[in-house]
């Protein structure tokens, strides 16, 4: 067995900080794994992305950085991040590192290389459609390298269904309506999560969670009648109901 398929319990966990959702993990998700994200349409690859990142932001601070790794493709589909923006949902700019590669191969080089290093806490690898090269052996890759060394290798998947791969969990983020702040303010970032996929067992699961930027940590927000829902992965087609 590899060393990122030992029990969550025997591994470092990440809460999520909403209770019922780090409830349904067991304590949250494996900080030394490889865990995908994909939009439920194509208009929530944003949502995707936003979701990883707001994760990583739940690390520990420490001397090590963020690093955000997308091909030119990615930046051309969707565009860079803003710093003002970063602060605004409370993370800090300066610990984030981009890193801008001519095409998905060295994307995917430039993570397995950051991983590895001692100057990374987490590594989001952003990808677009369905890329041939994000296959079972490129995450078996990845998935090794973030056993091995601790780190939280985040894997977002724009506009793309779920294949086989050997990341740790597999999510499906959807945008959600937030309820408005005092004076009709917008409300908080808020995000439709499904687990689809667990390799520790856990079952699929739905909930909806809103992000505290002042915490840095998510809370619950009930879906429709308070009630979790169970997870059928319906919407990604017959390859993504594929076992991987």
């Amino acid at each position: 067995m590899w060393k990122q398929y030992q029990s969550d319990a025997a591994q470092s966990l990440l809460p999520i900080g909403a209770p019922y959702v780090d409830e349904r993990l067991r304590g949250g998700i494996a900080q030394a794994g490889l865990h995908e994200f994909f939009g439920g349409a194509k208009a929530d690859s944003h949502a995707a992305a936003a979701f990883a990142l707001l994760l990583a932001w739940r690390l520990p601070e420490s001397d090590a950085g963020i690093f955000w790794i997308s091909g030119d493709k990615e930046r051309q589909t969707s565009g860079r991040l803003y710093p003002y923006g970063l602060s605004a949902m409370g993370g800090d700019p300066a610990r984030m590192l981009l890193v801008q590669t001519a095409d998905l191969r060295d994307a995917l080089r430039a993570a397995a290389d950051a991983i590895r290093s001692k100057a990374a806490s987490a590594v989001i690898l952003e990808t677009h459609g369905n890329a041939r090269l994000v296959d079972l052996t490129s995450t078996r890759r990845l998935a090794l390298a973030a056993a091995e060394t601790g780190v939280l290798a985040l894997l977002v998947r724009g506009d793309a269904v779920p294949m086989p791969s050997a990341a740790r969990t597999r999510w499906r983020i959807c945008s959600a309506p937030s309820a408005p702040l005092p004076g009709n303010a917008p409300g908080l970032p808020t995000f439709d999560i499904s687990l689809l996929r667990h390799r520790g067992g856990t079952a699929p699961f739905a909930a909806r969670v809103t992000w505290d930027h002042a915490t840095r940590s998510f809370f619950d927000a009930p879906l429709s009648g308070g009630l979790s829902a169970i997870v059928t992965d319906t919407k990604t087609g017959p390859a993504s109901r594929q076992r991987a």
